[in-house]
């Protein structure tokens, strides 16, 4: 019987100490348009960043490297959109590598880039006639100044709601403690039905 519960409080201690371990090691990568940059955070948790960490962006069709930086002490790095990406239509593959194996990628979708961008594209230009009666309003402001300002201030006011909603899919403690009961409630049936079996 001693060796039962003995077995019972190590796998309770191993189950209970195994996703601690697994959450401390962890990387986390968010990305975001501002205009036409590109703000990258990254932090092990909520309250620890990654200092220093290696950020390199690829081309997301190609593979092809563009760039590499590092994080501030705040984990945040920014970088302008290249425009090759957006000439071409590709998305960005933004990756984080905060040493010893530790690293996390991030995806921001070609359709995304070409939104907050300034290339436009061919096929939607106006005709020069067109182009005249719609270029201006009566104060001088053009369309695509207002465009371009309209995107800008929502990058910037949408960007702290995608970083709540990339980091609320993570599983927190309730849910990992959660499954832990699940797990001992299971095994609790089975020892159940195994002792009135014997």
């Amino acid at each position: 019987m001693k060796l039962i519960q003995f077995c019972l409080v190590s796998v309770f201690l191993a189950i209970l100490l195994a996703p601690s371990s697994a959450v401390a090691h962890r990387v986390n990568i968010f990305a975001w348009l501002e205009g036409d940059d590109v703000a990258v955070e990254c932090g092990f948790s909520r309250d620890s960043p990654v200092r220093n960490g290696r950020i390199t962006v690829f081309d997301a069709k190609s593979g092809k490297e563009l760039l590499q930086g590092a994080t501030d002490k705040k984990g945040h790095f920014r970088f302008p959109v290249p425009q090759s990406v957006r000439r071409n239509a590709h998305g960005l593959r933004i990756r984080v590598n905060a040493g010893e194996g530790h690293q996390s990628e991030w995806l921001i979708a070609a359709d995304e880039l070409m939104l907050s961008g300034d290339v436009p594209d061919a096929r939607t230009q106006p005709s020069a006639t067109e182009a005249s009666l719609l270029s201006t309003s009566g104060d001088g402001v053009t369309q695509e100044a207002v465009r371009r300002i309209v995107n800008e201030v929502l990058d910037t006011k949408l960007a702290p709601i995608r970083r709540d909603l990339a980091a609320a899919s993570e599983p927190g403690i309730q849910e990992i403690i959660g499954c832990v009961g699940w797990l001992l409630g299971l095994a609790g049936i089975a020892f159940y039905f195994k002792g009135r079996r014997g």
